[in-house]
């Protein structure tokens, strides 16, 4: 226990990046979320701690695959404090096209999309605490207060769920640094170890401006692009405790190692 607090301590005095990376989890199957971490939504992933598991889907991961990943394809990371789940999008896109489909609509042109299922109940329809969030390239540069969303489903649409998005243009494509609020109007989250509930990312991308030319899915259960109306095909996320985290048991065994035979 000791030698646990020593290390929490550590951690903290270098802010984080001497340390190897937690267990990401299975790739489609469960994504394994560090907490309590508080990032600044601006687009700029330099505060997120190095880690931080990161779910890469590549090009031909989805219902409907790009030619490579350089057309289609992105990774992903989530970490969560008390109030907030923060998710990042890395999109590789070598087209960027937005604008002509907005509102419920957005999913058309090239967005990113997150799913929750927040009781984990795995019902095969939409319930009281079901959402779906789409978030646009059309929000690049904008409102990171107010973003423009899409996720019309269901009762706890992603428009009124009070999410927060800075989206930013990058050298190969473009990024989303999203805040989704764990207690809203229609659902509460309260973060503690081993805590599963569900979820899913998606990307959509227009290369054309004449709709969506590719769709990919990071969910495997998702074989068949239903998530917008099936919470059932949702894959899973597990909070996991920055002290469990670094624990022996934990994942940062690099440092746990260097620590131990001092």
């Amino acid at each position: 226990m000791r030698v646990c607090i020593a290390l929490m301590a550590v951690m903290f005095l270098l802010g984080f990046p001497a340390f190897s990376k937690v267990d990401p989890g299975e790739l489609g199957v469960n994504y394994n979320c560090i907490f309590p971490i508080t990032v600044k939504l601006d687009g700029d992933f330099s505060d997120w701690p190095a880690f931080v598991p990161w779910h890469t889907v590549p090009h031909d991961m989805g219902t409907a695959p790009a030619p490579d990943d350089a057309d289609a394809s992105y990774s992903f990371a989530v970490v969560a404090d008390e109030s907030w789940l923060y998710i990042a999008f890395k999109v590789k896109d070598d087209k960027i096209q937005s604008g002509e489909d907005t509102g419920c609509d957005v999913w058309k042109g090239d967005s990113v999309e997150v799913y929750i299922d927040a009781g984990h109940g795995e019902e095969t329809s939409y319930g009281p605490d079901d959402s779906q969030i789409t978030i646009g390239a059309d929000n690049i540069g904008g409102d990171i207060e107010n973003p423009k969303l899409g996720g019309c489903v269901g009762t706890a649409q992603g428009p009124q769920l009070g999410v927060k998005a800075a989206v930013v243009e990058t050298a190969d494509g473009w990024a989303v640094e999203a805040a989704i609020p764990l207690k809203n109007k229609f659902w509460e989250v309260v973060p503690k170890d081993g805590l599963v509930i569900g979820f899913n990312t998606h990307m959509n991308d227009d290369d054309d401006g004449g709709g969506r030319d590719h769709k990919l899915i990071w969910s495997k259960k998702d074989t068949a692009d239903t998530s917008w109306k099936d919470p059932s095909v949702f894959a899973d996320l597990t909070f996991v405790s920055i002290t469990t985290a670094a624990s022996p048991k934990g994942k940062l065994a690099t440092s746990w190692g260097r620590l131990k035979s001092r």
